[in-house]
């Protein structure tokens, strides 16, 4: 018997009767953004501009969690960072409509970032400094910190365990993490901060947004305590020449706080981790239909090929950012 995925209760009559329990009332057009991990839509409201309706995948996150990450959207509003909060209801910012939490949010046009735009690149620092010194030092009491090995260790463990990857790559692959994983334990052990503090933790192109001639950040859903560079390093993308972009991105950063150069050496980690990780996040979510249509070439051969090739380059590129 098949499990209908939590996602599926969403149906436009739902949807739109969720946005209008918060006392809304919608023209009834619903356009469906590009969201894998949650849904996203966007709402038409009769006789306002449209809101943006998110809701949250079933057991991800806790309300606590949820209410937290919400709370740092308001102080950084309040603080006149560019971000987007959420939209409260009678005191309220987070809702729930058949089992789902959602909030809404108003809408934001704009363009995404251009890659290996220097001047750009140096805006971003900027906003990234902005971010992190309005968000402060003190760590979230309810969201996750991270742990690099940790994931490593995971990721590998459910890949492993599970039959999408091919029997006669499983030596290699374990071979690769293994290499991987010690050559990031080495780096750890040289350093790691004594306190990690809150970072957007997923703050790539797609996740930027110009608006009005400002860069905003946007989504906010894997707000995590972290370490500084985790919000930085995604926007290298010159394998040949990532000093440049990282110089323009850490002068944009310290116009606001200073960066700790230490951290350069966990580039080569969180690179690391996040290509085990993602393997294993579209494997964990193969029961949801929207990635079975979305990344139709997964758990094919070719792609754990490709992706132990990823792994390896990691390992080769080991130490080029921080040399």
């Amino acid at each position: 018997m098949t499990t209908q995925h939590p996602f599926s209760v969403l149906v436009p009559d739902v949807i739109l009767d969720a946005v209008e329990s918060t006392g809304l009332w919608s023209d009834s057009r619903i356009y469906p953004l590009n969201s894998y991990e949650n849904r996203v839509y966007q709402i038409g409201i009769e006789d306002d501009s449209p809101v943006i309706a998110k809701f949250y995948r079933p057991e991800r996150w806790t309300e606590a969690q949820i209410l937290e990450e919400h709370a740092l959207l308001f102080k950084l509003k309040q603080a006149d960072v560019p971000v987007v909060a959420p939209l409260e209801f009678d005191g309220k910012s987070l809702f729930s409509h058949q089992g789902m939490f959602f909030c809404l949010s108003p809408r934001l046009v704009g363009q995404h970032p251009e890659a290996d735009n220097l001047d750009e690149l140096y805006q971003l620092g900027e906003l990234i400094g902005q971010v992190h010194k309005a968000m402060s030092n003190q760590p979230f009491s309810e969201r996750i910190s991270v742990s690099p090995l940790e994931q490593m260790d995971q990721a590998a463990k459910q890949i492993l365990s599970n039959p999408f990857l091919p029997e006669k790559l499983k030596p290699v692959y374990k071979k690769q993490i293994a290499t991987l994983r010690a050559l990031s334990d080495t780096r750890i052990q040289a350093y790691w901060p004594s306190q990690l503090r809150p970072v957007h933790g997923d703050s790539h192109r797609s996740n930027l947004m110009l608006h009005e001639g400002q860069f905003h950040l946007l989504d906010f859903d894997d707000c995590q305590n972290g370490v500084a560079v985790q919000d930085i390093w995604l926007h290298l993308t010159q394998t040949e020449n990532p000093r440049q972009q990282l110089s323009e991105l850490i002068e944009g950063y310290e116009a606001y706080l200073p960066f700790e150069t230490r951290e350069l050496d966990l580039i080569d980690v969180f690179k690391s981790a996040r290509v085990i990780c993602y393997a294993a996040w579209l494997q964990s979510r193969w029961t949801d239909p929207a990635f079975v249509k979305a990344f139709p070439w997964f758990g094919s051969e070719d792609y754990w090929i490709n992706h132990l090739n990823e792994l390896k380059n990691c390992e080769l590129e080991w130490g080029n950012i921080s040399r």
